[in-house]
């Protein structure tokens, strides 16, 4: 593969509707902004911007091409400014093929080309044939051969190389129906909706006005303000769960897991089906979370931290079982990840930092609440939350504990949801050990470890530990020695390759 080649034109129209769901909230507040300020014109001026765009999307295409040539995916692109990128098959380390629902629609995929420490997005191919990826995908998996693609002579073409051919399935996992439902019913993301709708009701203005509340009242006899109040909070929750719900659906239908001999293949979506695959090299940590939700049925979900996954977000991580019971994670970790943890004894925090653990959550509460006293009639009702948050906080310190073996050190801790992290002792890159004034009196260390996550890295943390205890973790990771407790604010550091 030689020749430049195009993308199909349906490319232009998904760079716009690509830019569209990129700024979709912006768009949507600067509607309701500017029909309510300009008398309708601020639409013509929108409608304009959307085919301008689409004019740009039309150049944007025509210049784009790609090919393969010489151990190279070489891509030109850039209307006023040329660009050229070269991403040498070394260096790639994921392929990924999405099909979105405007490439379903006329036979096509978007093929995604990562390499290490290199970007994401001048790297994909919008717009192409099932078949033209798979060649791609086939073609920048060969291994460097130098003159692979040319004839002996003999005239023979040469022997492709093992790499060459499909990696065979050692393991499969599915998610099934049951609990795909499940997993939609007890997702928690539908208090992040409810946030995002309450800041849109903010531009409603035209919308909620006195006279519609006041129609509202003659409608529905009966309704005080406190009860609408609690009409309204009611039905925004409800939107929220019902979009939550649909979004799980949608993402996480049709779930599979593949494990190869190099690395895992992850399909999933329902409108917008994505191939992911993640080299096992690349993996870094895995994590078990069980939400507020899930926890009390014994599920959560499973997510992998792989380093330079996806260059344009920092620390994202990548879910590898949208529904999974917690008696389950041994086996599905010793299949799929070949982590096989068998610690001796756990380290959990001692019992004088209980107290801690409990004060902890309330700090910026016992602030807020006199303030809020102060400014609002019934902002007094503010205090039933201190025994809340100090539950939480106890809930923190039985779940918080660290475990390690020869070869792993597994984490575990509760923000809201609950923690458990594992991570293999060659990719830990950055452990801390960090005391602040209030602990020197109890000798009590919080403890850190990092690991590499997207373009950036993921902290993990377990508070309040033991300073003999922390000591000995920190031996076990660095393989060095510990011979002076710290000072009050002092850190102890260790950097270690990965």
């Amino acid at each position: 593969m030689s020749e430049f080649k195009r993308q199909h034109p349906i490319a232009a129209v998904s760079k716009v509707i690509d830019l569209i769901r990129q700024n979709f909230i912006t768009i949507l507040i600067l509607i309701f902004i500017g029909t309510s300020n300009t008398e309708g014109y601020f639409l013509y001026f929108l409608g304009g911007g959307f085919a301008v765009a689409l004019i740009g999307g039309l150049f944007g295409w025509w210049v784009f091409r790609y090919r393969v040539h010489q151990d190279e995916l070489q891509i030109e692109k850039g209307v006023f400014v040329k660009n050229k990128i070269y991403m040498s098959k070394d260096r790639i380390q994921v392929i990924d093929i999405t099909e979105g629902l405007l490439q379903r629609m006329f036979g096509l995929v978007q093929l995604e080309v990562k390499t290490a420490g290199g970007g994401t997005e001048s790297a994909t191919i919008s717009a192409i044939t099932r078949e033209e990826a798979e060649n791609l995908r086939t073609e920048l998996r060969k291994k460097h051969t130098g003159d692979q693609d040319h004839p002996d002579q003999n005239g023979d073409q040469p022997n492709r190389q093992a790499g060459d051919k499909e990696e065979e399935i050692l393991a499969s996992w599915k998610l099934s129906k049951r609990d795909l439902v499940a997993a939609a019913f007890t997702s928690g993301n539908f208090g992040l909706i409810a946030s995002i709708l309450g800041a849109i009701s903010g531009q409603l203005d035209e919308f909620i006005n006195e006279e519609s509340i006041e129609y509202m009242y003659e409608m529905l006899p009966g309704y005080s303000n406190v009860t609408m109040i609690v009409a309204v909070v009611l039905g925004i929750i409800l939107i929220s769960w019902t979009l939550s719900f649909l979004g799980v659906i949608f993402n996480y239908s049709d779930f599979k897991l593949e494990k190869t001999t190099k690395e895992l293949i992850i399909s999933t979506g329902l409108i917008e089906r994505k191939h992911i695959t993640v080299p096992f090299d690349r993996i870094q940590a895995v994590r078990f979370v069980e939400g507020i939700f899930r926890q009390p049925l014994g599920y959560g979900m499973m997510y992998l931290e792989s380093a330079g996954f996806d260059q344009s977000q920092k620390g994202r991580s990548i879910v590898i079982a949208p529904y999974i019971s917690k008696h389950d994670v041994t086996a599905f970790l010793k299949d799929y990840i070949d982590i096989d943890h068998d610690p001796e004894e756990k380290i959990k925090p001692p019992a004088k930092a209980l107290f801690r653990y409990i004060r902890r959550p309330n700090y910026l509460l016992l602030i807020a609440i006199p303030v809020l006293w102060f400014l609002l009639d019934y902002g007094w009702l503010a205090v039933v939350l201190i025994p809340m948050m100090g539950y939480l906080g106890w809930k923190r310190y039985k779940d918080a504990f660290i475990s390690f073996d020869q070869e792993l050190l597994e984490l575990r801790y509760r923000v809201v949801s609950r923690t458990t992290a594992f991570i293999k002792r060659k990719r830990i890159q950055h452990i801390k050990l960090t005391q602040n004034p209030f602990q020197v009196r109890k000798e009590l260390l919080n403890l850190h470890a990092m690991v590499a996550s997207g373009a950036g890295g993921l902290n993990l943390e377990v508070a309040d530990l033991d300073e003999h205890d922390c000591y000995r973790v920190f031996n076990w990771i660095t393989s060095g020695e510990v011979t002076k407790p710290l000072n009050d604010g002092r850190t102890k550091e260790k950097i270690e390759e990965a």
